[in-house]
């Protein structure tokens, strides 16, 4: 590990990035930590960030570079949290696209990352494929696309840790969460079950459990804490709990309306 901090010292912001999202499969947990922490120290903006990954959005499976030319503007807009479902589907369904600059919503004028809305552009070959995939998991309406399922288990396997960026001062916001005792045992549970299982989920269902370094506090915490009060970076590592044993044959029924009350603070209705 001691090497790796010393060889990424010599990498490019770019190449910094192109390691921690293009290739998370080639490094180990511990590896990927070290990644993240030389992103943060360097300060690599959120701009940059977006930068990179729409330059990377618009090569093709041959990395043969595209014309922006020819991508074709949607006329509806995203959410901040819709665009990362859609950004999904897409990336799914093989579609050639980047993510347009967001702009504010046109009912609130005050930017903010709740009120911001997100366009694609598609590249003209995929328009159709497109179309398809959209339709099929949105609804289109007052010039919006919203999410068709409802169900919160649906909404919390379709919501993308990876493409959902806050500044530290958001991840840090307090807000107000009544959790029952019910909610704070199966999440105590279930955090347990992930700390020691790690390893096995990650390459079961092939991902990287992102808030993995705070999962030992927040157990702490909720184990020794009544407060009602988490940091949207706690709700993140609750949700993600959450997601990675939501499938799991004895995972409570009852805990459905407690993840459609966490995913409020990030998903628009």
């Amino acid at each position: 590990m001691e090497h790796l901090q010393e060889v990424i010292q010599t990498y490019s912001n770019d190449n910094l990035l192109e390691q921690y999202i293009d290739h998370q499969e080639d490094y180990t947990p511990e590896a990927l930590k070290i990644l993240k922490k030389e992103i943060e120290d360097r300060k690599i903006s959120q701009e940059e960030i977006d930068t990179y990954l729409k330059r990377k959005e618009v090569i093709s499976e041959n990395s043969t570079p595209l014309d922006t030319k020819d991508f074709i503007l949607f006329d509806h807009s995203f959410s901040q949290t819709d665009i990362l479902l859609a950004t999904t589907v897409l990336r799914d369904g093989k579609v050639i696209f980047f993510i347009d600059n967001p702009e504010s919503s046109n009912t609130i004028p005050l930017e903010s990352e709740s009120t911001k809305r997100f366009t694609i552009r598609v590249h003209r070959d995929s328009i159709d494929k497109a179309h398809e995939l959209l339709e099929e998991h949105f609804t289109k309406e007052d010039g919006v696309y919203l999410f068709k399922h409802a169900g919160a288990i649906e909404r919390l396997k379709a919501f993308s840790f990876h493409d959902l960026h806050l500044s530290e001062k958001e991840a840090s916001e307090e807000v107000e969460v009544a959790l029952t005792d019910d909610e704070r045992r199966v999440i105590i549970h279930y955090g347990n079950r992930l700390l020691n299982e790690v390893d096995e989920i990650e390459e079961a269902q092939e991902r990287v459990v992102f808030y993995y370094d705070s999962v030992d506090y927040l157990i702490d915490y909720l184990g020794g804490s009544e407060s009602k009060f988490l940091s949207r970076s706690d709700l993140l590592t609750i949700l993600e709990i959450l997601q990675v044993y939501c499938q799991d044959e004895e995972f409570p029924s009852t805990m459905n309306d407690s993840i459609a009350k966490l995913l409020g603070f990030f998903w628009e209705s």
